[in-house]
This record gives C-alpha cells, sequence and structure tokens, in this order.
C-alpha cells in the first residue's frame, strides 16, 4: 500500500515537471512574455501578490462568496431535492427550472446576475445558479437510486419513516454528495472569479486578474490562476480528508459491532 502511494506521488511530481519543463520550452519558443510568460517570471510574480499588504483581503473576500454560494447551493438542492425525490408534484414544478438553469449559458448567467445584483453579490448568485442543479440532481439520483428492497424491507418490519430516512436513505446521498461536492467546489470558484473579472467588485482575485490583462502583464495572471489553483487544492484536500475520516469511522464502527 505505501508502495503504490509513493509511486502514486512520483508520477504527479513526474506530471508538474514536465509540464513546467514545457511552459519553459514555449516560453523560450515563442519568445514573447506578454503571449506566454516564462516560469521564473510567473514565480517572481506570485511572490510579489502574496507580499502584498492586500493579498489576504482579497483571497478572504473571493473564499468568502466562494462558501456563501456553495453553502446557499448545498442547503437549498438538499431541501429541494428531498422535497422532489419523495413528491412528485415539487419534481415536476421545479423541473423546468432545473432545465433552464442547466441550459443557460454561463455567460448568460454571469451578465445577468452583474445587471441584476451590485459587483459584490452578483458572484455569489453566478455560483448559486451554476452549482445548485449539479447538487440537487446527485440528491435526487442518491434517493433513487436506493434499493427498493431494502424499502420493503424495512415496511415488514415496520420500521420508522425518520429511521428508514436515517439509516437507508442518507447515507445512500452521503456517497453521492460527498464525491460531487469535491468537483462542484472546485467549479464554483472558477464561476466566481470569472463573475468577479467582469462585475470587478473593489476587492476580489478576478478584480486582480482584469488589471493585470488591462497591463498587459500575462505573468500576472499567470500568477493569480495559480492562487486560485492553490485554493481549488485546498478545498479538495479537505474534502479528501472528511472522507477518509468518514471511511475510517465506518470501518471502527463495524470492528466495534463485532
Amino acid at each position: 500500500m505505501k508502495i503504490s502511494i509513493t509511486q502514486n506521488r512520483l508520477y504527479t511530481m513526474i506530471s508538474i515537471v514536465s509540464i513546467i519543463v514545457l511552459w519553459k520550452f514555449l516560453s523560450i519558443w515563442v519568445d514573447n512574455p506578454i503571449m506566454i510568460p516564462s516560469p521564473e517570471s510567473t514565480v517572481m510574480e506570485f511572490i510579489k501578490i502574496i507580499k502584498s499588504k492586500n493579498f489576504t483581503i482579497t483571497v478572504l473576500a473571493t473564499l468568502t462568496r466562494v462558501i456563501i454560494g456553495f453553502s446557499i447551493s448545498f442547503i437549498s438542492a438538499l431541501i429541494l431535492g428531498f422535497s422532489s425525490g419523495f413528491f412528485k408534484p415539487v419534481y415536476y414544478l421545479l423541473r423546468p427550472v432545473i432545465i433552464i438553469q442547466k441550459a443557460t449559458p454561463t455567460m448568460a448567467i454571469i451578465l445577468l446576475s452583474i445587471i441584476w445584483l451590485k459587483a459584490q453579490w452578483a458572484p455569489i448568485l453566478v455560483g448559486f445558479l451554476i452549482i445548485f442543479p449539479i447538487i440537487y440532481s446527485n440528491v435526487i439520483q442518491g434517493i433513487e437510486s436506493v434499493d427498493i428492497k431494502l424499502i420493503e424491507m424495512a415496511r415488514v418490519y415496520k420500521l420508522s419513516q425518520l429511521t428508514v430516512m436515517k439509516d437507508i436513505y442518507i447515507p445512500s446521498i452521503k456517497s453521492s454528495l460527498t464525491s460531487v461536492a469535491s468537483a462542484t467546489i472546485g467549479l464554483n470558484l472558477k464561476v466566481i472569479i470569472a463573475a468577479e473579472v467582469l462585475s470587478q467588485p473593489n476587492v476580489s482575485i478576478g478584480t486582480n486578474f482584469q488589471m493585470e490583462k488591462a497591463n498587459l502583464n500575462t505573468a500576472g495572471v499567470f500568477a493569480w490562476a495559480l492562487v486560485s489553483i492553490i485554493i481549488a487544492g485546498g478545498f479538495d484536500l479537505v474534502i479528501r480528508v472528511f472522507k477518509s475520516y468518514n471511511i475510517k469511522h465506518k470501518i471502527d464502527c463495524c470492528k466495534n459491532s463485532h
């Protein structure tokens, strides 16, 4: 097991090094820092950015929007997903709304949000409108994937609705949501930064992207992209730790029961 983990880390490092080497080669070949800056100039810009006095405030501002947007999407999707999963009238009432949300181009959602709301709130609405349908659909899929035989057995033993919900439906939905959370929070970060680029709130990562672009500082754009990648990696790490903890907890519970 340890050998396998070591090998996987080695492959990851090889991939990262290969990307950097290719990047360096392209920057030399193109020989135009406005088109493709060198890795060295990007690292210098990155250091300059994280040392700036507004860096922490900027990152926290965007992170706040990401967390608020994701939390609203997650809670709403859980409530409406459960309602739709157990009550078909609710499902068919919401179906056109979900289809419209999924089909509407992301750029249209961003532009409409900017028209409707102030610059600091528009990205949150964008994140909600993009992420909500994904989580909502996964909640319904989790409910529908429950084995009907388990439900019939619960009826035979006359288990309460609360017990059925706690021991059958929630575990099924939980495993589905843990997987989708990792993907959606990264997507949420990307669409919120994209919305910030256009809405340009006073403090945000997206606003800094726009400023670097206006100054033709491509190395700065790359550096802020690196900041965003690190943040996304942090979110992914937190979800993985949470997932690992749940698996360990289940194993411990099984051992204790025996």
